[in-house]
């Protein structure tokens, strides 16, 4: 759980115990990321600090990887509120230690380790696993070969896990292609020529008709060009 990664660093700002009401230079940002990183036992690699410094607040701020990962830093002051955040250049990929009650929460889910545009094909190191949000997430992702090298409908925020209807459709039945048709019939699998009707991704109910009857029927895709008849499917 990341969030007990979350270091409330207690250093001294201009003056000890009153906070930052000046504001936080860069320099000053940069030491308090590289502080709460060697505090949760992350390697702090080099990065350049802000160029421009950050608002007052009026206690130090908390700092904690964004989304899981120390790729990118988050600093959250409480009063007044902000959110900044600073990238570190550190491995995306590297785990942040969780404890059992991470496990406890639900799967593992496909999140974004950074913004896609719309448009843009999902590269590798763009995701990563994370616990899936306690409040549940519908049509996720717990494989990451199953999203990588597909392209966003929409722009896709960092820390968001990735969903279903975020992505174009990847037909494996395209209407008007030949497929195969298989049906199961006592413990004997069948198949016969048939015609995609509409379009359909894994998983999908579609119209087709068997080439051999000329019967429109409806079928699950199951792979490439291969749609399996259903009993009682109408």
């Amino acid at each position: 759980m990341w969030q007990l990664a979350l270091v409330l660093l207690v250093l001294p700002g201009p003056c000890f115990g009153a906070g930052w009401p000046d504001g936080i230079s860069g320099a000053e940002a940069g030491r308090l990321v590289r502080a709460a990183m060697a505090a949760s036992g992350q390697p702090a690699p080099e990065f350049s600090d802000p160029v421009r410094g950050y608002p007052a607040c009026e206690a130090d701020p908390v700092i904690g990887p964004r989304a899981g990962s120390w790729a990118t830093a988050e600093l959250r002051c409480a009063s007044p509120v902000w959110v900044r955040s600073l990238r570190t250049g550190a491995d995306p990929a590297a785990s942040i230690a969780r404890d059992t009650e991470d496990a406890a929460k639900g799967p593992m889910l496909v999140t974004l380790l950074k913004s896609v545009a719309k448009g843009a094909v999902i590269a590798a190191d763009d995701v990563g696993l994370r616990p899936a949000p306690t409040r549940g997430v519908a049509g996720g992702f717990t494989d990451a070969d199953m999203v990588v090298g597909r392209r966003a409908r929409v722009m896709l925020g960092e820390g968001q896990p990735v969903l279903v209807r975020q992505l174009e459709p990847v037909w494996l039945v395209e209407k008007g292609n030949p497929l195969s048709l298989v049906a199961t019939a006592g413990g004997l699998q069948v198949s016969a020529p048939a015609e995609a009707l509409e379009d359909g991704q894994l998983g999908d109910v579609v119209r087709v008709r068997n080439l051999s009857s000329q019967r429109e029927i409806k079928a699950v895709v199951t792979g490439a060009n291969i749609v399996t008849a259903q009993t009682n499917m109408r």
